[in-house]
């Protein structure tokens, strides 16, 4: 049997595997406690969005008149999170000034990735992830209706993930679920790899397990070691996760929680029409 975030009983396979190999639920080093700590990655030059970032880093943004990183770290402060490590790299001095002043009571740590345009986001979660210490870690594009405290208390996995629907055309990192009714990570890079019943991940992660946070990070370091710097972190999550580890998900949809990654134009537009389309009420971050 596999548990919810909201501690409900789902049907088996709501934890997840990697390959072939099954998801154990015997990890003896999940945390007892809430998650108080976070890592927003926000080194790229988020280039697909084109004007819109010539002169500004991607994490400012901004929808509803409020930046993608401040309604982010306000968020997870709501939630109970006291300590934030945001990764800089394109116009770093611009997003450091910002953050520094608007990150109220919160205790936040720049991290700078000067390699931020020739490698992925590998290398900017190498130089910030702490071994064997959880954490949330997410984009600093994630737009969210809410951010639920219950979701850093735990539930009996080493990391869970949030998902939504997965909508026309998308890629990027899903779960899926195969012929034996468990979950798998998938990353995937075209559309054609997709189907239509993979539930996307927001690019928000909460690594509970301190033994799943170490072997990812030795995991990451010896990728980076070894050259694969064009991988995603998601590559390595899944490479992680392995047999060993149990993997909790999140339907977002189930919490009333509506979830956008701003990505290009077109993302920003939908998520600026939805906002309009649902009024005040659905902006719960200020």
């Amino acid at each position: 049997m596999a548990y919810n975030n909201d501690g409900s009983a789902t049907t088996p396979g709501e934890y997840g595997q990697v390959g072939r190999h099954r998801a154990k639920l015997n990890s003896s080093s999940r945390t007892g406690h809430n998650i108080s700590e976070a890592i927003i990655l926000a080194a790229g030059m988020g280039r697909r969005l084109g004007h819109l970032t010539a002169n500004r880093p991607k994490a400012l943004i901004e929808v509803a008149g409020e930046p993608l990183v401040s309604r982010l770290l306000s968020q997870m402060q709501r939630a109970g999170v006291s300590n934030a490590t945001v990764v800089v790299g394109f116009l770093g001095d611009k997003l450091i000034a910002h953050v520094r002043s608007t990150s109220g009571a919160m205790n936040i740590d720049i991290v700078e990735n000067p390699r931020y345009r020739s490698e992925n986001n590998i290398t900017s979660l190498g130089l910030a992830l702490v071994p064997g210490r959880a954490v949330i870690l997410s984009d600093c594009d994630v737009l969210l209706s809410d951010f639920p405290a219950h979701w850093l208390q735990p539930d009996g996995a080493d990391i869970t993930v949030p998902t939504r629907p997965l909508r026309p055309k998308e890629t990027g990192t899903v779960l899926r679920r195969g012929m034996d009714g468990e979950w798998y990570i998938v990353v995937t890079r075209n559309c054609d790899e997709t189907l239509p019943s993979d539930r996307k991940t927001i690019s928000l992660y909460l690594l509970r397990s301190n033994e799943f946070v170490l072997d990812f990070h030795r995991n990451m370091r010896d990728a980076i070691s070894g050259g694969e710097t064009a991988l995603y972190y998601e590559d390595i999550l899944a490479r992680s996760l392995g047999s060993k580890y149990r993997l909790g998900i999140i339907e977002t949809e189930r919490f009333d929680v509506t979830a956008f990654e701003i990505d290009t134009p077109e993302d920003l537009e939908e998520a600026e029409s939805w906002v309009a389309a649902a009024g005040n009420n659905w902006l719960r971050s200020s």
